[in-house]
């Protein structure tokens, strides 16, 4: 009896949609306020531990510095009426080692999106200056052959697709080569494969706000002999492009070693793919004076810092010039990709050829 009188309970409670509406509210309202009140939680802890680094954690100290540049009330729906230090922020900028870090900090503070924030705050071409400031400052901060900022290539650098990656004519991400897009806006010229040698960076680079991708140009011309059958359409032709320059989608290298160290199979296509002043220089290999290492040696930057280690009776590269210090002399030299690098010339000879 008592288990008929239950049935028609929940029979009862079933036959009346009014009833399950409102059940369904109460459950669908409470469940999203159970969510909204842990969201907040955990926004809460994320910005308290953040907060509380900020005597120790240089990124969490400039994330708040920049805030205060560009909210100095302290009260965040202020931040479009206060008046913005934009002197502050191009100083903080040249401080800046890992700007994606600083990001994530300010982010864990405020909730809010660092890159919108300044592109609201600052022109145009403010915020070009305050990229380029932070390019810059996190080249001359890196303690390793990268940047820790920065994904951008210097010139000459050897790029390799990673992932699929697309190429485009301009440095913008919009486009996505979905089917639903506008093929109005299509400036993808090519996908590249991972493990695809894409081309040597021409050193130039640009910066696509809207979408928060960095972009580099990278280029190559198509030797003008000895061309397999494929490439015979395209022998002396220049190919440019923009790809993204994010560690995640392609590889950089200074030297064909460690790039065919890690990719073998690219000997044969480089070959056929050279820098694109390979004939504007004139230069279609090494000639005059070349530069060879006589020990175990370390290839320096343009700061004369170590970046590579090379061994003995390695060809270095065409011998361009010479600074002479108190102390040492040093080498520079031009390599196979038209990289500018140093020696310490006492750990190379020089040879005419």
């Amino acid at each position: 009896m008592e288990q008929k009188l239950q049935k028609s309970k929940v029979e009862d409670w079933f036959d009346n949609p009014k009833r399950i509406l409102v059940g369904g509210l109460v459950v669908g309202i409470g469940g999203f306020l159970i969510y909204k009140l842990g969201n907040k939680v955990i926004k809460d802890i994320n910005k308290n531990h953040t907060s509380s680094q900020a005597d120790s954690n240089l990124d969490v100290q400039q994330a708040m510095l920049l805030r205060n540049a560009m909210n100095p009330s302290g009260i965040s729906w202020m931040m479009s009426f206060d008046l913005t230090n934009n002197d502050a922020i191009f100083a903080i900028a040249k401080q800046i080692k890992n700007f994606d870090k600083v990001a994530k900090a300010y982010k864990k503070l405020y909730n809010d999106n660092l890159t919108s924030d300044l592109q609201s705050e600052l022109t145009t071409e403010e915020y070009k200056k305050f990229l380029t400031l932070i390019t810059a400052s996190s080249s001359a901060n890196a303690t390793s052959t990268t940047s820790t900022i920065a994904t951008y290539a210097t010139k000459g650098q050897m790029i390799v697709a990673k992932k699929e990656v697309f190429m485009r004519s301009s440095a913008d991400a919009s486009y996505h080569d979905a089917f639903y897009e506008s093929s109005s806006g299509n400036n993808i010229v090519g996908k590249a494969k991972a493990g695809d040698f894409i081309g040597y960076a021409t050193g130039k680079q640009e910066f696509d706000a809207v979408n928060n991708v960095k972009f580099i140009q990278v280029g190559f011309v198509v030797v003008k002999d000895n061309l397999p059958s494929a490439f015979k359409d395209y022998a002396g032709k220049k190919f440019t492009f923009w790809v993204s320059s994010s560690s995640d989608y392609v590889d950089k290298f200074d030297f064909f070693k460690h790039m065919f160290d890690k990719y073998p199979a690219l000997s044969t296509i480089v070959k056929y793919k050279k820098p694109l002043d390979f004939y504007d220089t004139g230069v279609t290999g090494f000639t005059r004076r070349l530069v060879v290492s006589i020990v175990n040696m370390q290839v320096l930057d343009e700061r004369l810092q170590p970046i590579v280690r090379v061994e003995k009776q390695t060809l270095l590269g065409e011998y361009i010039g010479a600074i002479d210090s108190q102390k040492k002399k040093f080498i520079k030299f031009r390599t196979v990709d038209n990289t500018e690098r140093w020696a310490d010339a006492s750990t190379i000879k020089i040879i005419e050829r």
